[in-house]
């Protein structure tokens, strides 16, 4: 079997190098498995204090994702066969990935990321965590975790928390797939270059300062290689965004916003990119539609560290409380496409959403990030 993380260092002028991380399991759509996760946080360890290392790159093998999420398969077994927890491999998991993005983001080097397919869930919490998010003609984004009962997590708090409320709690309640042009639109990207393109950015990096990469080299760079005209697929945020702000802004200022969500969505039109929203939102979990609410609301006073321990609380209570389960076996195991929800949306008691922000042990996994 092939390596499932390509890592290592290509020469650059005047001897410096560039640290390359190429996520390499086309089978699972490049899902990360806790092996890539851990190899991509070996590499990161190796490069910091290489001074030779001046800046990282992520790409990923094959044309139809830069990642496609985590390792579901594994984590949903984790979870039947230890139910109401503690489930191992799950918290390891999810504690493993999430210092991963800590760090990432984190970084002292500038990185840089290649987004061509489909991005999404953990692949998200990679391509987000770079400075420089390039994406391409077929890039797709999402966070459809609310079809399977989970939530935006991987440092989804804190991207969304850097964009207009509106498109966080549309992008998190609906798991709607959105293009380039509409990451670029709301700020989830920032440039979009032809993925022919790519290896002219690779050439093109050996032509900064051969000292360090600034990002405002980077940016100029990337805006260098973009098409005189538009080959990327028009926005669907921009065409149908006095409907969704209305409805989103109408949501979050409701004293019970799931239930107006609700009342919303039903007057939207039969286009069809709405309607697989519509039913993202409809179809999904009403714990997580609760969790992304409370999530996004505690995220405004937050620092980046506590994020990522309240993305850990909510992981684990996912892990142990049987929604994420149920989800995962309608959506992916028995394909059935009809889970069982434990409430209605709208209707979920309080009880239930507080029990995923408290903590589960006495010191905190993730209480020793830097």
């Amino acid at each position: 079997m092939p390596d499932p993380i390509l890592a290592r260092t290509e020469d650059l002028d005047g001897g410096i190098k560039l640290g390359r991380i190429t996520l390499n399991s086309e089978a699972t759509l490049n899902s990360l498995s806790l092996e890539m996760i851990d190899q991509i946080q070996s590499a990161l360890d190796d490069w910091r204090h290489d001074p030779n290392v001046i800046a990282l790159f992520f790409d990923a093998a094959g044309d139809k994702a830069f990642s496609a999420g985590g390792d579901i398969q594994n984590l949903y077994h984790d979870m039947i066969e230890t139910p109401g927890g503690p489930c191992t491999y799950c918290e390891g998991f999810f504690e493993r990935e999430y210092r991963l993005d800590f760090d990432l983001r984190c970084y002292p080097k500038p990185t840089i990321a290649w987004g061509h397919g489909i991005i999404m869930g953990g692949g998200l919490g990679i391509f987000s965590a770079c400075q420089l998010r390039i994406g391409t003609e077929t890039t797709r984004m999402a966070m459809p975790e609310i079809t399977i009962g989970l939530f935006p997590d991987a440092g989804a708090t804190y991207s969304f928390s850097q964009i207009d409320p509106v498109w966080a709690h549309f992008l998190a309640l609906t798991g709607a797939s959105i293009n380039g042009e509409d990451a670029k639109y709301i700020g989830l990207l920032d440039a979009l270059i032809p993925h022919s393109q790519k290896d002219h950015f690779l050439k093109g990096l050996s032509s900064l300062s051969s000292a360090s990469f600034t990002l405002s080299e980077l940016a100029v760079l990337a805006q260098n290689l973009q098409p005189p005209k538009n080959v990327f697929p028009t926005s669907k945020i921009r065409a149908h965004e006095p409907l969704l702000r209305d409805a989103l802004e109408t949501t979050l200022h409701s004293s019970n916003p799931l239930q107006t969500f609700s009342e919303q969505v039903a007057d939207w039109p039969d286009e069809s990119w709405l309607t697989r929203a519509r039913a993202g939102f409809l179809g999904g979990s009403p714990i997580t539609a609760a969790i992304i609410i409370e999530q996004f609301k505690r995220a405004k006073t937050m620092d980046l560290k506590s994020m990522f321990q309240m993305e850990l609380n909510i992981a684990v209570a996912c892990s142990r409380q049987g929604e994420f389960s149920e989800g995962v076996r309608a959506l992916l195991i028995d394909k059935d496409g009809n889970p069982k929800w434990q409430h209605a949306m709208g209707a979920v008691p309080e009880t239930v959403i507080e029990s995923h922000f408290t903590d589960h042990w006495q010191q905190h996994p993730l209480a020793d990030l830097e």
